[in-house]
């Protein structure tokens, strides 16, 4: 009797380590699995960011393409008169990428602008109804209101006076048409990612440029959403303005 009864003991020990191991193992495999759902998760989301952004850029290129389009964001209000007028200098206009918006990139009118006097921000000049809000289902790109995208817009500097000028031209008599050069800077987000409030990651949108200032010093805004652990893509490309025929 006392010999089966050690064996008994013994079966339930090893019985015993074995549900331990199971259990490890099904933890270890549950910890796998989860890892490889966030690693899925990042991808597919720096993918999305990746596309909204890229598609503003083919959107603005098709539209510049088309001379009287290009003509229409040069005059009145259009989005590059603004952007080029002197007193613009070292300005952004901005613009929330709305999906049920025909053409969001029309005009000024849709915009904001944003700029640091000093070491202060300034983004009320032209109101606020070109920076996104969360709570604007409308702000959103699509009906799934999961990316929202801000363009920023401003001058570029050209690199040297004589840029683009033919040998022998001088700056004060050439009929050689002004070449200008702008920048455009897309920023596309996914808020819902984030444990960040509204309030925080909207902020970032709108009291920050997207470009750095040396007098201001200040902190650009894929640096405050990078604060916020939000996702982001920041693009930016610069394009030379041709010539209307």
């Amino acid at each position: 009797m006392k010999i089966f009864a050690s064996q008994r003991g013994a079966t339930l020990i090893v019985v015993l380590v074995m549900l331990i191991l199971l259990t490890l193992v099904g933890t270890w495999a549950i910890r796998g699995s989860l890892t490889s759902l966030n690693i899925a998760t990042n991808a597919q989301a720096q993918a999305l960011l990746q596309q909204s952004s890229d598609a503003i850029f083919f959107s603005l290129e098709n539209q510049t393409s088309d001379d009287l389009m290009l003509t229409k964001m040069q005059i009145g209000d259009g989005m590059l008169a603004y952007v080029m007028r002197p007193e613009s200098k070292g300005k952004e206009l901005v613009f929330c990428i709305r999906g049920g918006d025909a053409n969001t990139l029309e005009g000024s009118r849709n915009a904001s602008v944003v700029y640091w006097n000093g070491a202060s921000i300034s983004n009320t000049s032209l109101g606020t109804t070109g920076f996104c809000k969360l709570s604007r289902k409308s702000d959103f790109i699509s009906g799934r209101s999961a990316v929202m995208t801000r363009v920023g817009i401003r001058p570029a500097a050209i690199g040297q006076d004589w840029e683009h000028m033919l040998e022998g031209d001088d700056a004060d008599t050439t009929k050689r048409q002004k070449i200008e050069k702008v920048i455009v800077n897309v920023i596309s987000i996914i808020p819902n990612l984030s444990e960040s409030s509204a309030s925080d990651i909207e902020g970032c949108l709108k009291n920050f440029t997207s470009f750095y200032d040396p007098m201001a010093k200040n902190t650009t805004v894929s640096q405050c959403l990078t604060g916020q652990n939000v996702p982001f893509s920041n693009q930016e490309m610069e394009y030379t303005l041709r010539p209307v025929k």
